[in-house]
């Protein structure tokens, strides 16, 4: 039976928090009511997102008909038809929601995305009480890593950041044969500065800082409009785009491979780390160390690898193996709670572990062949 959506009032005191509360209440297997008289299954709540965009991603939802699960976000309104009070239906980063989950469903038809597609509704009002049926809400990762000592996890994960080093490594090989000299910029500062601009955008908005980077470049790229409700870019970004047009400035004379191979080729380790900080001037240590671990260092043994240059490779892997502890972020703060760790890594090249783990396997909680979780199946 299809569930009659009815314009009721909801409690002046209940607010969004309420609502998000009851969904990670929820067990994993819990069967949910759609406004369509369906029933989904929740695999995975997911986990909070920012207050730009959806409320929580990576869920894994089990819908009718459908063979596969789907990832993706969720949103939380206490009334249905706040979606459209909010003007969501207008804005992109809405575009990945899979489900809108309500407390009270006053707004007959489903939610609408900028793309097109609708969405379906849950009111966790008419959720049944849990059954016994539930998955097991202890997964093969945190029972292994509490087998391990801390010595071995380390090395889990630092094998797990290497794999990651190396995914980017060889997708920078590919992207350096396949990138073009664009007027006083070699092929190599094309392909490395628009790797910089998208680096820049890491949690923001990718797809325009890569777009702007080329348009410094002089190629020509279709700018989109900035994400969010406004065309012109929050003070954070426009504070970016002011360095990235410095550099490329400064790179126009100088060549932007040819500064930073000088670094990684001349100086000793530690001194390496603070200059090419240095370069990064304006941007904060920490972004600088994200452009680094991200960029910097898996294009350097790109580089290497395509000059057949030993030397150049180990130098970048070995700083990238020593190199500080980045900023946290929303992935690793989800895989430390995923893997019930005390504390986030002190490395980056462990910390880019669990980005690993999380891209490869964990996001879609693919357990059987995730490289901790599979020790225990």
């Amino acid at each position: 039976m299809t569930i009659t959506c009815v314009r009721e009032a909801a409690p002046v005191h209940i607010y969004e928090a309420e609502v998000a509360r009851r969904w990670y209440a929820l067990p994993p297997g819990a069967q949910l009511p759609l406004s369509n008289g369906e029933t989904c299954q929740l695999l995975f709540a997911g986990h909070p997102g920012s207050a730009a965009g959806p409320d929580a991603l990576d869920a894994i939802i089990q819908f009718p008909g459908h063979e596969l699960s789907r990832v993706g976000a969720i949103e939380f309104h206490v009334r249905a038809s706040d979606w459209y009070h909010h003007q969501h239906q207008s804005d992109p980063r809405y575009n990945t929601v899979i489900l809108h989950v309500v407390l009270v469903c006053d707004e007959p038809s489903l939610a609408l995305c900028q793309d097109g597609r609708t969405i379906p509704m849950c009111s966790l009002n008419d959720l049944a009480q849990p059954g016994k049926n539930y998955l097991k809400t202890a997964w093969p990762c945190q029972q292994v890593i509490r087998q391990l000592g801390e010595q071995e996890r380390s090395r889990v994960l630092r094998q797990a950041g290497l794999l990651r080093f190396e995914q980017k490594a060889h997708a920078f090989v590919e992207l350096l044969h396949a990138s073009d000299a664009r007027g006083p910029f070699s092929a190599c500062d094309v392909c490395l500065i628009t790797a910089l601009a998208e680096g820049l955008g890491y949690g923001r908005d990718r797809a325009f800082f890569r777009a702007a980077g080329q348009r410094l470049l002089g190629l020509e790229s279709g700018v989109p409009e900035p994400l969010g409700r406004t065309i012109d870019p929050p003070p954070l970004d426009r504070g970016r785009l002011r360095v990235l047009g410095r550099l490329v400035e400064q790179w126009r004379a100088r060549g932007a491979w040819e500064t930073l191979r000088k670094i990684l080729s001349n100086l000793d380790r530690l001194s390496r780390v603070q200059a090419l900080r240095g370069i990064f001037y304006g941007l904060g240590t920490a972004r600088a160390d994200i452009l680094i671990c991200n960029v910097v260092l898996p294009f350097a043994v790109a580089v290497a690898l395509i000059e057949q240059d030993t030397m150049l490779a180990e130098e970048a892997e070995a700083l990238y193996v020593e190199y500080p502890g980045l900023s946290s972020n929303r992935i690793t703060r989800a895989m430390r709670e995923q893997l019930q760790l005390t504390r986030e890594p002190k490395g980056a090249c462990e910390q880019q572990g669990l980005h690993y783990i999380y891209r490869q396997t964990c996001q879609e909680k693919r357990c059987e062949v995730c490289m901790v979780g599979e020790r225990l199946l």
